[in-house]
């Protein structure tokens, strides 16, 4: 069947107008025409002679297709010793592909030069070994694919189509550098963006043969990276490019080519928060299944250059509820937009136009800047929806945040209602220097308070910890101790939306003069998640996600 493929793609290259002359009289190289010969032997792979073994001489560069056959002078049949003769060759580079039917063996020598002069070169005896084969797939990649497979220097090709993978079969084993893809219409392009090696009765697979560039990054977690021991799961990581780790021009517009894979080549889901080509910047999200602690070996591997490729939203594959997260705004969704939630959850917020915080540049990507007149966002139907925990429950709460001044006011950044759960920036507690501060509320009882002193004109990530009836918060992924007991005696209201901002009622505080406490700088990359995040999964967001990214490498 494969070979009745051939004899079709041959026949309607040749109608294209595709072929070139072939070759005839004596075999053409890429230099002078002056008389030269090639001699050597090949053997078994048991190192005794082999005979009646066809070998090929190919220019380095043959075309299988555009070429055509070789004719008489570029075949021989080695004799009883297993030795061959080319005569008449002229000066150049030129591979040798040997088969012998009976043992099922081949081999091939790449980069035989023949130099200017009646010289006889000899080719040290080569042993035959088993074959295997090389595949590429091009169905799904969002582009009518046609044309045909071939390695330069052999007489081994595959039509391409989008039906199935194309073959390269009867590969002699060893290494390989280029598998081009030639096209109809001239174009030809090497599908290998390394080398890879073909073992006896092996397939080699050539991943995302559709896309052009490949990077391998990869994830230090040892004591010189983000210093995490302890393995990770489902944990988005954050990649940055710019123009000294990525060419924006190769890619496409939008980053609609962008693939991220295992280093088995397993597909990664991915969520673009933003890609600015005339800038040369991007920030993507990457979920992996795993990131292995005190480790600096592990990589994904980022494809792009595939201009057929069509993006799917994964956003939600990303931040997956059954890993608990409740609700991720990244915050820098247009202004005229609803303020996405990445999750599945779609908690999308909103505010009236009076009262949005504008887009300004964040810590990853856009975020919003708020100016403490009362602007704010609000994700309506949460009051009763999954970002909802009881009082002893397990649940986090975190948020980038950077504040210009201190002026004596509390400010809010996340709130589920001043009597159920919030992160804020307030000065009232202990009576000294302003404080950020995550709260918990008891019904009936007061707030559980943790608390650290704030600083200014710098991006802090807060994290706050509730895990039964105990609670933490983190600043900067490190543990702060300072818990407060602070009484009070209103009932725990959960009915309360979830409010990035301010919080949604008056009662903001014993001290009613605090009012709707609205935040007054900017906030970034907020997150609520169902479950008590470990100390190791909130040391490794601030290493990943800081300005000077601890996690990742690029190779």
């Amino acid at each position: 069947m494969i070979d009745a493929m051939k004899d079709i793609l041959l026949v309607a290259l040749f109608l294209a107008g595709v072929l070139l002359p072939r070759c005839s009289g004596r075999l053409a190289g890429a230099g002078s025409e002056t008389t030269n010969g090639i001699v050597g032997s090949i053997r078994n792979p048991d190192d005794s002679p082999a005979p009646n073994t066809i070998v090929k001489l190919f220019p380095f560069d043959y075309d299988p297709v555009a070429r055509g056959d070789l004719g008489s002078t570029g075949v021989d049949t080695t004799d009883d010793a297993g030795a061959f003769r080319f005569t008449q060759v002229d000066s150049g580079s030129y591979s040798i592909l040997a088969r012998n039917a009976r043992t099922a063996t081949s081999l091939l020598i790449t980069d035989v030069a023949i130099g200017n002069g009646d010289t006889l070169t000899t080719v040290p005896p080569v042993n035959l070994t088993g074959t295997g084969s090389v595949e590429a797939d091009f169905s799904g990649t969002g582009e009518a694919i046609s044309g045909y497979l071939y390695i330069p220097g052999t007489d081994i090709f595959s039509p391409v189509g989008n039906d199935g993978p194309a073959v390269l079969d009867n590969v002699p084993s060893g290494s390989f550098s280029t598998v081009i893809h030639a096209t109809a219409d001239g174009e030809q392009r090497n599908l290998l963006r390394g080398e890879v090696t073909v073992m006896p009765g092996s397939t080699v697979t050539i991943p995302y043969p559709a896309w052009r560039y490949s990077r391998r990054i990869f994830l230090n977690t040892t004591p010189r990276g983000a210093g995490v021991m302890d393995d990770q799961y489902g944990f988005p990581v954050l990649i940055r490019l710019d123009e000294g780790t990525f060419d924006f021009t190769v890619a496409h517009s939008a980053g609609n080519d962008i693939l991220f894979t295992k280093s088995d080549n397993t597909p990664l889901p991915c969520d673009i928060e933003r890609w600015d080509g005339a800038a040369r910047r991007a920030e993507i999200w990457v979920k992996t299944d795993t990131v292995f602690g005190n480790d600096s070996a592990q990589s994904i591997t980022m494809y792009w250059g595939n201009p057929g490729a069509v993006r799917e939203p994964q956003a939600g594959a990303v931040f997956d509820t059954a890993g608990g997260f409740g609700g991720v705004w990244h915050l820098g969704d247009a202004i005229n937009d609803s303020i996405r939630d990445a999750t599945g959850n779609r908690y999308d917020g909103g505010s009236p136009d009076t009262a949005c915080p504008p887009i300004t540049e964040g810590l990853i990507g856009n975020c919003r800047s708020f100016d403490a007149s009362g602007n704010y966002i609000t994700m309506p139907n949460t009051g009763a929806g999954r970002l909802n925990f009881p009082q002893n429950g397990t649940y986090t709460v975190s948020a980038w945040v950077t504040t210009d001044t201190l002026d004596g006011l509390s400010h809010v950044i996340v709130s589920k209602g001043n009597v159920q759960y919030f992160l804020w920036l307030t000065p009232i507690h202990l009576n000294t220097t302003p404080l950020w501060e995550f709260a918990g509320y008891r019904d009936g009882s007061g707030w559980d308070l943790s608390v650290q002193p704030a600083s200014v004109r710098q991006w802090v990530l807060l994290t706050g910890v509730r895990d039964g009836s105990s609670q933490r918060l983190y600043v900067n992924g490190e543990p702060v101790d300072t818990l407060i007991d602070f009484p009070f005696t209103a009932a725990r209201t959960t009915t309360s939306d979830l409010i990035i901002g301010r919080f949604n009622d008056r009662m903001a505080s014993p001290n009613d003069n605090e009012g709707y406490c609205p935040f007054n700088g900017r906030i970034d990359e907020v997150r609520i998640c169902g479950i008590a995040r470990s100390a190791a999964w909130v040391r490794l967001c601030y290493m990943n996600q800081r300005a000077e990214n601890k996690l990742v490498i690029f190779k």
